[in-house]
């Protein structure tokens, strides 16, 4: 593939942009054409039938049911929780060091204060303010009294505070209240006179205060502590539960549960946009680096590429649909259950399975993955639904090679079903759904879901089979499946050959035998190989009595005899042409054609070379002109019908054959091809030679030299016997 480079000009000056060649466009053009395709099912899901468009506060038109089992967080319980949690915690406090020296000061000064007043003197500024509402009675015990009785006052209000104030008393609370009543409850203890106790009792009355003051911040910060350790509070709605009624008034718990189960229609924002498009860009990226980089013979051709993108496309396309159809139609007819499979393990391993075979395993890998990946972010499915069809997938690619011939499919279903139980089992433990169920209801449950596991994975085999034989032709794709139908002797081509052509066709089915036979041995397509040979001599149908094969059947004689070598040569040699003919106007396989253009290579038409030698101008005969033109077999199943043709011509020609000339003559040929180079661009090994040699001897020793019972002459009875 060529990029944009820079390139020298012819004449050294300057330099010039190379323009990318077609092909590069028309994968560009189809990388933007499916990044877009994708980007549009994963963000139109959201508009897809199914929807419901409701909001907070309105009245619901219809009765919504869920359409699978799934978990919500219930908003409104969850906030409940949390500002309970938050109003549990106490408020947090303070400490003020220096309230009892300061509680002693205001008392100090309300004495100070009254000592004034007994020297006469009028209190002026604080001083005076301290007087304020004391009781008249209390200010004329003060005029009478003398300074040792005020300072008693003041320290026995000393102690008191000492005593009272020497434990938490917290802003705001009772606390400061009882502080204040046992302060006055010490007042009247202390034996004093009745005027001067009262007065010593409003005194600590007004001095007495807190002695922790309220910390907002640090109480705010607890309890934004205890509000966030309230975990979500989950709850599970089971598969055909009823959401919301007709006519009720819908709630944001309903809008949880929709959007819980994927019914809720959210509003696509510029963000969500641009993450699906990023994702998706990346996807499209990413697939095709790794099909350059793993499988360049998908790169290079845009049909298989496009293949490859409408994989992509029609899979997200049908699952997502589905996964809107699917999960009602379980639900009105089996029992509500935690089990139910999930659309995309139907989906995807079938996706896989078509890439797969089509395309490479490796391809099918890369495209469960990708699925996997989008499915996990298609309509909130999470890794779950991601595990689910991964899991699937993988195990119908691992028995990927038992898909042919269809007998052996139960292998593909029996591991995919296995998988799957297993996978919804986990995902059950997982995600910690509700089985609270009696060991009957369980054993049902598990049953259905063990035979929805089975039926998806025989319904994803069957999509899987269908994909195939509808895709393999109009993508030029040769698959097994194809084959199988080709090797089928009621084919119009084989049924032609039948009846025109017998010798050929009894030859063919021979030389197919073999290299069946000899493919399986040396592990080449064994299928392939004998659909080539079955067809290999398909250019024989134009000119039939040209071929000694069908003259004695067809009651000819040897026309050869009346020409000359040299156009005899020509009519047998055109046969490998007017055969990649044929098959191309029939529509055969592009394999088997191949296989038809080279199963001669170059060898030579050596008897009508050797009679031309015994011609009357020898000199002329060049040996080129009873050449075929080849080309020389490519694959080891055009090497494997080029041997097998060979050996089977050349031991009809032995006169008693027995089981040494048989592998005398087997082993001759196939060194004589050796030798000539016919093997040269082929991957036959010097061991796969010998295992060809030694399985075709075998074979054609048991069609030659097995021994026949000689049967008695019938009795002749009499008359009336």
């Amino acid at each position: 593939m060529r990029r944009f480079r820079l390139s020298r000009r012819t004449n050294g000056g300057g330099r010039k942009w190379e323009w990318p060649d077609l092909r590069t466009w028309l994968r560009l053009a189809l990388a933007v054409f499916t990044w877009g395709t994708v980007c549009t099912i994963l963000l139109g899901y959201n508009l897809f039938p199914g929807r419901v468009w409701l909001h907070v506060g309105e009245i619901s038109p219809v009765e919504v049911r869920a359409p699978r089992t799934a978990q919500y967080v219930d908003a409104s319980e969850t906030e409940a929780l949390r500002n309970q949690a938050a109003q549990q915690v106490t408020r947090q406090y303070l400490r003020l060091p220096y309230a009892l020296q300061d509680a002693k000061g205001r008392a100090a000064a309300v004495v100070q204060a009254l000592d004034d007043v007994r020297r006469g003197k009028e209190p002026a500024g604080p001083a005076k303010a301290e007087l304020q509402g004391l009781p008249a009675d209390s200010l004329a015990w003060v005029s009478q009294a003398s300074a040792r009785d005020l300072t008693r006052l003041r320290l026995a209000a000393e102690d008191i505070l000492n005593g009272v104030m020497g434990r938490e008393i917290r802003e705001n609370t009772p606390d400061v209240k009882a502080a204040s009543d046992q302060a006055v409850a010490l007042a009247g203890q202390q034996g004093l006179d009745p005027s001067a106790a009262a007065l010593l009792a409003i005194i600590v009355r007004r001095t007495v205060g807190p002695t922790h003051l309220e910390d907002a911040k640090a109480t705010a910060a607890a309890r934004l502590e205890a509000w966030q350790h309230v975990e979500d509070v989950v709850r599970t709605v089971q598969a055909n539960d009823r959401i919301i009624r007709k006519g009720e008034r819908v709630t944001a718990a309903h809008l949880a549960i929709l959007g819980a189960v994927g019914l809720s229609g959210p509003r696509i924002g510029l963000g969500r946009a641009v993450a699906f498009a990023l994702i998706a860009w990346l996807v499209i990226v990413l697939l095709g680096a790794q099909t350059r980089h793993w499988t360049r013979r998908v790169y290079e051709s845009p049909r298989l590429l496009l293949l490859l993108a409408l994989l992509l496309v029609m899979s997200l396309l049908a699952a997502n649909m589905l996964a809107l159809a699917l999960p009602q139609f379980w639900n009105l007819v089996l029992p509500p259950t935690a089990l139910l499979p999930n659309v995309w393990m139907l989906i995807v391993p079938a996706a896989a399975l078509i890439a797969a075979v089509l395309l490479t395993e490796r391809v099918g890998l890369l495209l469960a993955l990708v699925l996997s990946a989008l499915a996990g972010i298609t309509g909130n499915g999470g890794l779950p639904t991601t595990i689910l069809a991964l899991g699937s997938s993988l195990a119908a690619l691992t028995y990927l090679s038992h898909i042919w011939p269809p007998s052996r499919l139960r292998w593909i279903v029996g591991a995919m079903a296995l998988t799957n139980m297993v996978l919804l089992v986990s995902m059950v433990v997982m995600q910690a759904h509700p089985l609270a169920m009696t060991s009957q209801q369980l054993a049902l449950q598990m049953g259905i879901a063990a035979f929805l596991s089975c039926l998806y994975s025989v319904l994803a085999t069957a999509l899987a089979l269908g994909g195939i034989f509808l895709l393999q032709r109009p993508f030029g794709i040769t698959t097994h499946l194809l084959l199988l139908e080709l090797s089928n002797p009621q084919h119009p081509l084989l049924k032609r050959m039948q009846s025109e052509a017998p010798g050929t066709y009894f030859a063919s089915v021979t030389v197919a035998s073999l290299a069946d036979a000899a493919a399986e041995a040396i592990g080449a397509d064994a299928l392939l190989a004998r659909v080539g040979a079955l067809y290999h001599d398909l250019g024989k149908l134009s000119r039939p009595s040209f071929f000694v094969e069908n003259q004695a059947l067809l009651g000819l004689d040897n026309v050869h005899d009346n020409l000359s070598s040299s156009l005899s040569g020509l009519i047998i040699m055109s046969h490998v042409k007017d055969g990649v003919e044929l098959a191309t106007h029939e529509g055969l396989p592009r394999e088997v054609a191949d296989i038809i253009a080279q199963h001669h290579g170059q060898t030579l038409v050596s008897y009508f070379y050797h009679r031309a030698l015994t011609g009357e101008r020898p000199e002329s005969v060049s040996e080129e002109h009873f050449r075929y033109p080849g080309p020389l077999p490519q694959t080891k199943e055009a090497a494997l019908v080029m041997l097998a043709d060979s050996v089977q011509a050349a031991v009809k020609s032995i006169a008693e054959p027995t089981p040494q000339r048989v592998a005398q003559v087997v082993g001759d040929v196939v060194r004589e091809r050796v030798v000539d180079g016919q093997l040269a661009q082929c991957d036959l090994t010097f061991r796969d030679v010998a295992a060809v040699e030694a399985i075709m001897s075998r074979i054609l020793t048991a069609l030659l030299c097995h021994g026949r019972i000689e049967y008695p002459e019938p009795l002749t009875t009499g008359t009336g016997a």
